[in-house]
């Protein structure tokens, strides 16, 4: 019998293809009519994949994707399950392209807003815990004022004729603003003898926002963040711009380490003093394997951002390092920590032994993403005073080899709970739906402000 093809609004327009033993793809439906008994049938239209037809460059394309050929015969149902998984997948991929940066950053989290004066008490201002300090908004060099709190050890640092203490610049996390670090930074100062300079990233805090990017956090603006903070502390009058270490906590370790080798690579070559970086990750895209492991074969398309940290420790090459992990992190998976101290030891450009830069690590037992500090004791505080002693502190202004019992105590915040002051440092998500609830919630807050 003869048949026709109808050409429906949506139809292809491409012959009916004889059935061989190769590729076949199905396509939209097709009319068909017979003359004779002019009986309608529809049947679903196949085209041979190794030779599709002329000017079809939807199939040309779609010819290229090997796994189409297995596609065909599988049953129903579960083709259409694929589909719709597929479907999720790719909806995924383009929410994660457009919205990245949310999915990072936090400037407001756990229901709290974004400045500090909207903390709880003891997490709002320096003066709450009795400290000398200065508070500072330092210019980009695109615009953007940078918040940021200069602890004190002592106001007689400020005198010219007085030795100077070691100053640490410090790198907070994804999430929250600097008030909710003031119980670890307070520690800091008095256990370690230290200046502190905390710093809030664009977007976060009290900072003041360029319209470059509608006021957003991203790579390329957290950089210039520590760049300008850098540049701001070599000119302090508190501070010997020769003894400047940065530590940096999981998203903090990130930017401290590409401020170290934009120290390093600076024209007149004046390296940190040390880095110490705390449960920190490898990369970006390495994160995405470990929290959203369904759009992990998508994230070479998708992601912009890369925080390259592995990278970044394969080229370093005079900074000292301090590794500092918490043996049970829950967010950054424990061998990502690992993965960099191997980087850095195997760099070639790097001298190694003792005529080299040092590069430690220490394991927390029991240490989790955010309370590596406080479970650490006497174990987290040495390894700090050690390695900020073998980098060449003077003697004069060098700290204890140990801690006392009375060290131990802390800094004590107004419950006077250590497991307040765990939770004080905002937890962030560590699974796909986690991250997407904060970052729509963080959304909705910006927009009633």
């Amino acid at each position: 019998r003869r048949f026709h093809i109808s050409r429906p609004p949506f139809s292809l327009g491409h012959n009916i293809v004889e059935r061989e033993k190769k590729s076949y793809l199905w396509s939209s439906l097709h009319v068909i009519k017979n003359k004779n008994t002019r009986v309608t049938k529809i049947i679903p239209m196949m085209v041979n994949l190794s030779n599709p037809p002329p000017g079809s460059s939807i199939f040309a394309s779609v010819s290229k994707l090997p796994f189409l050929d297995a596609l065909t015969y599988v049953p129903k149902p579960f083709r259409y399950a694929l589909y719709a998984g597929g479907l999720v997948v790719g909806g995924v991929s383009v929410l994660l392209y457009k919205y990245q940066d949310r999915m990072l950053y936090f400037p407001e989290i756990g229901g709290l807003g974004r400045s500090n004066s909207s903390n709880p008490r003891g997490y709002r201002s320096p003066e709450e815990h009795d400290l000398p300090f200065e508070d500072h908004l330092i210019p980009t060099g695109d615009g953007t004022k940078v918040h940021s709190w200069m602890l004190l050890r002592d106001k007689k640092s400020m005198h010219l004729d007085v030795v100077k203490h070691p100053t640490i610049i410090f790198f907070h996390g994804n999430a929250g603003n600097i008030g909710m670090r003031l119980p670890n930074a307070a520690d800091m100062v008095h256990k370690l003898n230290v200046n502190v300079l905390l710093v809030e990233y664009r977007g976060f805090g009290e900072s003041f926002d360029n319209i470059r990017n509608d006021g957003r956090p991203d790579e390329a603006g957290l950089k210039k963040d520590a760049e300008a903070a850098l540049d701001f502390a070599r000119s302090h009058p508190a501070v010997d711009s020769k003894r400047i270490f940065v530590f940096g906590r999981s998203l903090g370790g990130a930017v401290g380490f590409h401020l170290a080798l934009h120290a390093e690579r600076q024209a007149h070559g004046n390296p940190l003093a040390g880095l110490i970086v705390e449960n920190t990750f490898t990369s970006i895209p390495d994160m995405v394997d470990a929290i959203m492991p369904a759009v992990a074969p998508l994230k070479s398309l998708v992601l912009r951002m890369k925080w390259d940290n592995a990278h970044v420790a394969s080229n370093l090459q005079e900074t000292p390092v301090l590794f500092v992990a918490g043996e049970h992190d829950e967010l950054v998976p424990h061998k990502q920590m690992k993965a960099l101290y191997d980087a850095l030891n195997q760099n070639k450009k790097r001298k190694h032994g003792r005529r080299g830069p040092l590069t430690e690590m220490v394991i927390i037992p029991k240490g989790t993403h955010n309370d590596t500090w406080l479970r650490g004791g006497n174990l987290y505080w040495t390894k700090f005073k050690n390695f900020i002693n073998q980098v060449n502190v003077p003697p004069s202004v060098a700290v204890s080899a140990t801690c006392t019992d009375s060290e131990l105590e802390g800094i004590k915040i107004q419950s006077g709970n250590s497991d307040a002051a765990a939770h004080s440092i905002p937890i962030v998500p560590g699974n796909m739906f986690g991250i997407a609830k904060e970052a729509a919630s963080g959304n909705r807050n910006k927009k009633k402000d």
